[in-house]
Protein backbone atom coordinates (compact mmCIF):
# COMPACT_ATOMS: atom_id res chain seq x y z
CA UNK A 1 0.00 0.00 0.00
CA UNK A 2 1.51 3.61 -0.85
CA UNK A 3 2.01 6.26 1.52
CA UNK A 4 -0.83 8.16 0.34
CA UNK A 5 -3.25 5.40 0.69
CA UNK A 6 -1.99 4.72 4.28
CA UNK A 7 -2.53 8.05 4.81
CA UNK A 8 -6.21 8.40 3.34
CA UNK A 9 -6.95 5.08 5.10
CA UNK A 10 -5.93 6.99 8.61
CA UNK A 11 -8.41 9.82 7.49
CA UNK A 12 -11.36 7.01 6.97
CA UNK A 13 -10.69 6.26 10.93
CA UNK A 14 -13.23 8.81 12.45
CA UNK A 15 -16.11 7.09 10.28
CA UNK A 16 -15.04 3.63 11.03
CA UNK A 17 -16.99 0.54 12.57
CA UNK A 18 -17.54 -3.14 12.19
CA UNK A 19 -20.86 -2.14 11.59
CA UNK A 20 -20.78 0.83 9.20
CA UNK A 21 -19.60 0.57 5.43
CA UNK A 22 -16.74 3.23 4.87
CA UNK A 23 -15.33 3.89 1.12
CA UNK A 24 -12.98 6.21 -0.07
CA UNK A 25 -11.47 6.98 -3.70
CA UNK A 26 -8.56 9.13 -4.14
CA UNK A 27 -7.68 10.42 -7.90
CA UNK A 28 -4.06 10.59 -8.94
CA UNK A 29 -2.99 11.36 -12.57
CA UNK A 30 -5.45 10.42 -14.22
CA UNK A 31 -5.94 7.14 -12.00
CA UNK A 32 -8.30 6.12 -9.47
CA UNK A 33 -7.77 3.98 -6.35
CA UNK A 34 -11.00 2.63 -3.70
CA UNK A 35 -10.51 1.54 -0.31
CA UNK A 36 -13.25 0.35 2.00
CA UNK A 37 -13.83 -1.02 5.35
CA UNK A 38 -16.20 -2.12 7.93
CA UNK A 39 -19.50 -4.00 6.50
CA UNK A 40 -20.24 -4.55 3.13
CA UNK A 41 -22.90 -3.83 0.69
CA UNK A 42 -23.32 -7.68 -0.54
CA UNK A 43 -22.35 -8.43 -4.13
CA UNK A 44 -21.16 -5.03 -5.00
CA UNK A 45 -18.04 -3.09 -5.33
CA UNK A 46 -17.36 -0.51 -3.03
CA UNK A 47 -16.87 2.07 -5.62
CA UNK A 48 -20.78 1.28 -6.58
CA UNK A 49 -22.63 1.23 -3.39
CA UNK A 50 -24.83 4.38 -2.61
CA UNK A 51 -24.26 6.48 0.20
CA UNK A 52 -26.16 9.60 1.02
CA UNK A 53 -24.10 12.50 0.13
CA UNK A 54 -26.08 15.52 1.93
CA UNK A 55 -25.15 18.66 1.52
CA UNK A 56 -22.76 17.83 -0.79
CA UNK A 57 -25.51 18.92 -3.01
CA UNK A 58 -24.95 22.18 -2.81
CA UNK A 59 -22.31 22.02 -4.76
CA UNK A 60 -24.25 21.09 -7.63
CA UNK A 61 -26.44 23.16 -6.97
CA UNK A 62 -23.86 26.01 -7.26
CA UNK A 63 -23.09 24.40 -10.35
CA UNK A 64 -26.28 24.70 -12.37
CA UNK A 65 -26.83 28.38 -11.11
CA UNK A 66 -23.18 29.24 -12.59
CA UNK A 67 -24.81 27.20 -15.91
CA UNK A 68 -27.89 29.23 -16.02
CA UNK A 69 -25.60 32.11 -15.38
CA UNK A 70 -23.30 31.52 -18.15
CA UNK A 71 -26.40 30.76 -20.34
CA UNK A 72 -28.06 34.64 -19.48
CA UNK A 73 -30.81 33.42 -17.46
CA UNK A 74 -29.95 34.67 -14.29
CA UNK A 75 -28.14 37.50 -13.13
CA UNK A 76 -26.55 36.48 -9.83
CA UNK A 77 -26.73 39.69 -8.56
CA UNK A 78 -30.08 40.46 -9.17
CA UNK A 79 -33.01 40.03 -6.36
CA UNK A 80 -34.40 36.47 -6.09
CA UNK A 81 -37.83 37.40 -7.01
CA UNK A 82 -37.25 39.03 -10.19
CA UNK A 83 -36.75 35.04 -10.68
CA UNK A 84 -40.72 34.54 -10.82
CA UNK A 85 -43.73 36.25 -9.35
CA UNK A 86 -44.41 33.44 -7.33
CA UNK A 87 -41.27 34.14 -5.21
CA UNK A 88 -42.35 38.45 -4.40
CA UNK A 89 -42.40 37.90 -0.83
CA UNK A 90 -38.66 37.50 -1.00
CA UNK A 91 -36.60 40.40 0.01
CA UNK A 92 -35.03 42.11 -2.85
CA UNK A 93 -31.82 41.90 -1.19
CA UNK A 94 -31.67 38.44 -1.38
CA UNK A 95 -29.45 37.84 -5.10
CA UNK A 96 -28.69 34.17 -6.31
CA UNK A 97 -24.82 35.31 -5.59
CA UNK A 98 -25.85 36.16 -1.62
CA UNK A 99 -27.75 32.36 -1.36
CA UNK A 100 -25.04 30.23 -2.47
CA UNK A 101 -22.49 32.42 -0.28
CA UNK A 102 -24.39 31.89 2.67
CA UNK A 103 -24.43 35.77 2.56
CA UNK A 104 -28.69 36.24 2.45
CA UNK A 105 -29.40 36.96 6.54
CA UNK A 106 -31.54 33.55 6.10
CA UNK A 107 -31.42 31.13 8.78
CA UNK A 108 -30.03 27.44 8.75
CA UNK A 109 -34.03 26.13 8.91
CA UNK A 110 -37.37 27.10 9.32
CA UNK A 111 -37.34 27.12 12.49
CA UNK A 112 -35.28 27.62 15.69
CA UNK A 113 -33.03 24.15 16.28
CA UNK A 114 -34.77 23.46 19.79
CA UNK A 115 -38.75 23.01 18.03
CA UNK A 116 -36.71 20.83 14.78
CA UNK A 117 -35.64 18.57 17.99
CA UNK A 118 -38.92 18.45 19.55
CA UNK A 119 -40.26 17.96 15.74
CA UNK A 120 -38.18 15.36 14.27
CA UNK A 121 -39.77 13.27 11.47
CA UNK A 122 -38.03 9.78 10.28
CA UNK A 123 -37.56 11.05 7.12
CA UNK A 124 -35.37 13.89 8.48
CA UNK A 125 -35.89 17.49 8.81
CA UNK A 126 -37.38 19.14 5.56
CA UNK A 127 -39.06 15.65 4.43
CA UNK A 128 -42.40 17.55 4.39
CA UNK A 129 -41.68 21.44 3.78
CA UNK A 130 -43.23 22.27 0.38
CA UNK A 131 -43.31 25.12 -1.87
CA UNK A 132 -46.32 26.29 -1.03
CA UNK A 133 -44.52 26.29 2.69
CA UNK A 134 -41.60 28.30 1.56
CA UNK A 135 -43.47 30.54 0.40
CA UNK A 136 -46.06 31.04 3.09
CA UNK A 137 -42.61 30.80 5.54
CA UNK A 138 -41.84 34.19 3.57
CA UNK A 139 -45.20 35.59 3.48
CA UNK A 140 -44.80 35.17 7.26
CA UNK A 141 -41.60 36.49 7.69
CA UNK A 142 -40.97 39.73 9.30
CA UNK A 143 -38.20 40.92 7.41
CA UNK A 144 -35.11 42.19 9.25
CA UNK A 145 -32.85 44.83 8.18
CA UNK A 146 -30.69 43.98 5.11
CA UNK A 147 -27.56 42.17 6.59
CA UNK A 148 -24.15 43.06 5.64
CA UNK A 149 -22.94 41.13 2.54
CA UNK A 150 -19.81 39.67 4.36
CA UNK A 151 -21.77 38.35 7.26
CA UNK A 152 -21.56 34.75 6.61
CA UNK A 153 -23.94 32.62 7.94
CA UNK A 154 -24.85 28.77 7.21
CA UNK A 155 -28.41 28.08 5.59
CA UNK A 156 -29.87 25.20 4.20
CA UNK A 157 -32.91 27.32 3.81
CA UNK A 158 -31.33 29.79 1.68
CA UNK A 159 -29.64 27.05 -0.80
CA UNK A 160 -33.08 25.43 -0.77
CA UNK A 161 -34.54 28.58 -1.77
CA UNK A 162 -32.32 29.00 -4.67
CA UNK A 163 -32.71 25.64 -6.25
CA UNK A 164 -36.13 26.06 -5.92
CA UNK A 165 -36.25 29.47 -7.53
CA UNK A 166 -34.59 28.05 -10.19
CA UNK A 167 -37.11 25.09 -10.51
CA UNK A 168 -39.47 27.39 -10.67
CA UNK A 169 -38.09 29.90 -13.11
CA UNK A 170 -37.27 27.27 -15.76
CA UNK A 171 -40.85 24.79 -15.12
CA UNK A 172 -39.74 21.64 -13.81
CA UNK A 173 -38.45 19.95 -10.84
CA UNK A 174 -35.31 20.68 -9.27
CA UNK A 175 -33.95 16.95 -9.69
CA UNK A 176 -35.03 17.05 -13.34
CA UNK A 177 -33.20 19.96 -14.05
CA UNK A 178 -29.93 18.92 -12.21
CA UNK A 179 -30.14 15.68 -14.05
CA UNK A 180 -30.91 17.39 -17.54
CA UNK A 181 -28.10 20.37 -17.08
CA UNK A 182 -25.06 18.75 -14.84
CA UNK A 183 -25.33 15.28 -13.51
CA UNK A 184 -26.64 13.87 -16.61
CA UNK A 185 -24.27 15.51 -19.04
CA UNK A 186 -21.12 14.68 -16.89
CA UNK A 187 -22.31 11.22 -16.87
CA UNK A 188 -23.18 10.71 -13.05
CA UNK A 189 -25.69 7.86 -13.29
CA UNK A 190 -26.04 6.92 -10.07
CA UNK A 191 -26.01 11.16 -8.78
CA UNK A 192 -29.64 11.26 -7.57
CA UNK A 193 -32.27 11.53 -5.31
CA UNK A 194 -35.19 8.71 -6.05
CA UNK A 195 -33.27 4.97 -6.37
CA UNK A 196 -34.76 2.67 -8.82
CA UNK A 197 -34.71 -0.83 -7.87
CA UNK A 198 -31.03 -1.77 -9.08
CA UNK A 199 -30.13 0.86 -7.03
CA UNK A 200 -31.87 0.22 -4.21
CA UNK A 201 -30.57 -3.28 -4.04
CA UNK A 202 -26.39 -0.78 -3.80
CA UNK A 203 -27.86 1.82 -1.25
CA UNK A 204 -25.87 1.40 2.22
CA UNK A 205 -28.73 1.81 4.83
CA UNK A 206 -28.18 4.69 6.62
CA UNK A 207 -27.26 4.42 10.50
CA UNK A 208 -27.06 6.14 13.75
CA UNK A 209 -22.99 5.80 15.19
CA UNK A 210 -24.06 3.14 17.53
CA UNK A 211 -25.23 1.03 14.22
CA UNK A 212 -29.24 1.56 14.15
CA UNK A 213 -30.49 1.82 10.89
CA UNK A 214 -32.33 4.66 9.93
CA UNK A 215 -34.91 6.47 7.03
CA UNK A 216 -33.17 7.91 4.85
CA UNK A 217 -33.49 11.66 4.44
CA UNK A 218 -35.95 12.89 1.35
CA UNK A 219 -36.86 16.42 0.46
CA UNK A 220 -39.21 18.68 -1.40
CA UNK A 221 -38.83 22.05 -1.15
CA UNK A 222 -35.48 22.38 -0.10
CA UNK A 223 -33.88 19.94 -2.14
CA UNK A 224 -31.03 21.73 -3.57
CA UNK A 225 -29.72 21.69 -0.22
CA UNK A 226 -28.88 17.83 0.25
CA UNK A 227 -31.46 15.86 -1.11
CA UNK A 228 -28.72 13.91 -3.77
CA UNK A 229 -27.13 9.99 -2.93
CA UNK A 230 -24.27 8.70 -4.66
CA UNK A 231 -21.19 6.53 -5.17
CA UNK A 232 -17.72 6.86 -5.21
CA UNK A 233 -17.27 6.06 -8.50
CA UNK A 234 -19.52 8.92 -9.37
CA UNK A 235 -17.53 11.15 -7.37
CA UNK A 236 -14.27 10.51 -8.84
CA UNK A 237 -15.77 10.86 -12.49
CA UNK A 238 -17.22 14.53 -10.51
CA UNK A 239 -13.97 15.16 -9.42
CA UNK A 240 -12.00 14.31 -12.54
CA UNK A 241 -14.46 16.67 -14.41
CA UNK A 242 -13.77 19.29 -11.78
CA UNK A 243 -10.18 19.47 -12.07
CA UNK A 244 -10.15 19.19 -15.95
CA UNK A 245 -12.88 22.13 -16.43
CA UNK A 246 -10.62 24.96 -14.22
CA UNK A 247 -7.71 23.93 -16.05
CA UNK A 248 -9.03 23.81 -19.48
CA UNK A 249 -13.12 24.69 -19.85
CA UNK A 250 -14.47 23.61 -23.61
CA UNK A 251 -17.83 23.96 -22.92
CA UNK A 252 -20.71 25.97 -21.42
CA UNK A 253 -20.63 23.30 -18.27
CA UNK A 254 -17.08 23.24 -17.57
CA UNK A 255 -17.33 26.93 -17.68
CA UNK A 256 -19.79 27.06 -14.79
CA UNK A 257 -17.59 24.23 -12.76
CA UNK A 258 -14.74 26.80 -13.36
CA UNK A 259 -16.98 29.79 -12.23
CA UNK A 260 -18.29 27.82 -9.24
CA UNK A 261 -15.02 27.81 -7.78
CA UNK A 262 -14.18 31.53 -8.02
CA UNK A 263 -13.42 32.53 -3.92
CA UNK A 264 -16.59 35.07 -3.52
CA UNK A 265 -16.04 36.17 0.28
CA UNK A 266 -12.68 35.68 2.80
CA UNK A 267 -13.85 33.90 6.02
CA UNK A 268 -10.26 34.00 7.08
CA UNK A 269 -9.45 36.69 10.27
CA UNK A 270 -10.56 40.16 8.78
CA UNK A 271 -12.07 38.99 5.53
CA UNK A 272 -8.66 37.60 3.81
CA UNK A 273 -8.79 34.84 1.59
CA UNK A 274 -7.35 32.08 4.06
CA UNK A 275 -7.27 29.85 5.43
CA UNK A 276 -10.85 29.88 4.17
CA UNK A 277 -12.74 30.96 1.45
CA UNK A 278 -16.21 30.83 0.03
CA UNK A 279 -16.96 29.94 -3.33
CA UNK A 280 -20.04 29.42 -4.89
CA UNK A 281 -21.22 25.81 -3.02
CA UNK A 282 -17.74 25.02 -2.23
CA UNK A 283 -14.81 26.03 0.20
CA UNK A 284 -11.67 26.99 -0.81
CA UNK A 285 -9.36 25.78 2.06
CA UNK A 286 -5.61 26.86 2.28
CA UNK A 287 -4.59 25.63 6.34
CA UNK A 288 -0.92 25.80 5.03
CA UNK A 289 0.11 28.58 2.90
CA UNK A 290 3.43 25.83 1.91
CA UNK A 291 1.08 23.15 0.95
CA UNK A 292 -1.85 23.04 -2.32
CA UNK A 293 -4.99 24.65 -1.28
CA UNK A 294 -7.99 22.76 -2.15
CA UNK A 295 -12.02 22.46 -2.92
CA UNK A 296 -13.89 21.14 -0.18
CA UNK A 297 -17.55 20.30 0.88
CA UNK A 298 -18.78 18.13 3.30
CA UNK A 299 -22.22 16.61 4.40
CA UNK A 300 -24.41 14.45 7.12
CA UNK A 301 -27.49 13.37 7.82
CA UNK A 302 -28.77 11.27 10.63
CA UNK A 303 -27.27 7.69 9.18
CA UNK A 304 -24.75 9.41 6.89
CA UNK A 305 -21.82 11.42 6.55
CA UNK A 306 -18.91 12.06 3.90
CA UNK A 307 -16.16 14.56 2.73
CA UNK A 308 -14.69 15.99 -0.51
CA UNK A 309 -11.64 17.02 -1.70
CA UNK A 310 -10.51 18.54 -4.66
CA UNK A 311 -6.90 19.96 -5.65
CA UNK A 312 -7.48 21.67 -9.24
CA UNK A 313 -3.06 22.82 -8.76
CA UNK A 314 -2.62 19.38 -8.53
CA UNK A 315 -5.01 17.65 -10.63
CA UNK A 316 -6.04 15.52 -7.76
CA UNK A 317 -9.04 14.56 -5.54
CA UNK A 318 -10.54 12.04 -2.72
CA UNK A 319 -13.51 11.49 -0.94
CA UNK A 320 -14.65 9.46 2.11
CA UNK A 321 -18.27 8.27 2.38
CA UNK A 322 -20.06 6.01 5.42
CA UNK A 323 -23.52 5.16 6.54
CA UNK A 324 -22.20 6.72 9.36
CA UNK A 325 -24.84 9.61 11.31
CA UNK A 326 -21.10 11.11 12.63
CA UNK A 327 -22.10 14.20 11.60
CA UNK A 328 -25.30 14.42 13.60
CA UNK A 329 -23.81 13.06 16.71
CA UNK A 330 -22.15 15.43 19.18
CA UNK A 331 -19.25 12.67 19.85
CA UNK A 332 -18.54 11.80 16.73
CA UNK A 333 -18.67 14.99 15.60
CA UNK A 334 -15.80 16.02 17.99
CA UNK A 335 -13.93 13.09 17.06
CA UNK A 336 -13.88 13.61 13.78
CA UNK A 337 -12.43 17.43 14.36
CA UNK A 338 -9.64 16.22 16.82
CA UNK A 339 -8.74 13.87 14.04
CA UNK A 340 -8.03 17.71 12.14
CA UNK A 341 -9.13 16.41 8.79
CA UNK A 342 -8.66 19.75 6.90
CA UNK A 343 -4.88 19.58 7.72
CA UNK A 344 -4.87 16.04 7.14
CA UNK A 345 -6.19 16.66 3.72
CA UNK A 346 -3.49 19.27 3.05
CA UNK A 347 -0.53 16.87 3.83
CA UNK A 348 -1.98 14.57 1.24
CA UNK A 349 -2.49 16.62 -1.18
CA UNK A 350 1.66 17.67 -1.02
CA UNK A 351 2.54 13.90 -1.16
CA UNK A 352 0.90 14.14 -4.30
Amino acid sequence: MTARNKHLQSMMRPYESSQHAVVAFQLVDGKVTYLHSGSNVPDVLCEDWIFEIGSITKVFTAILLCLLVEEGKIDPQAPVRDMSDTLDDVPAWITPNRLISHTSGLPNYVMPLWKALLRQEPDGPYAAFSRADLIAWFQNRRSGPRPSADRHVYSNLGVGLLGEAMAIMEQKPFIDLLAEKVTGPMGLKDTTDHLDSDQKSRFATPKTTGGKSVQPWTFQSLAAAGCLRSTARDLALFAKSVTRAIDTPETSLDRAIRKSAVPLLGLGPKGAMTPTAQCSGWLLMTPDKQKPGFLFHNGGTAGSSCALYVSPEREAAFAILSNNGVAGNLWGSTKLNWSNPMKRASELFAMV
